[in-house]
């Protein structure tokens, strides 16, 4: 019977306790990944081809806006009226 009733000091508790903590905070962490797993299984194909039709729409609204002010000079001796930004 001396074998099941060890004592346990408080270095033995302080140890013991910490191994839960951290066995506490891997589970959370654990759980936290397997949550975002499942979450990017459940995304919706409809939603991600939006996003990437509005980004499309996005790029070509640049595009155009660039081709819109970078407009040729009237006179060839004339410069862009922006030539020191560049």
């Amino acid at each position: 019977m001396t074998l099941l009733s060890a004592e346990i000091g408080a270095a033995d508790g302080f140890v013991i306790t910490m191994l839960g903590v951290i066995a506490l905070a891997m589970g959370t962490i654990a759980l936290l990944f397997f949550c975002m797993k499942r979450a990017a299984a459940k995304r919706d194909p409809y939603v991600d081809a939006l996003l990437e039709e509005l980004e499309r729409e996005e790029r070509e609204a640049e595009r155009l806006a660039r081709t819109k002010h970078s407009s040729p000079p009237t006179h060839p001796w004339e410069r862009d009226a922006d030539w020191w930004k560049k």
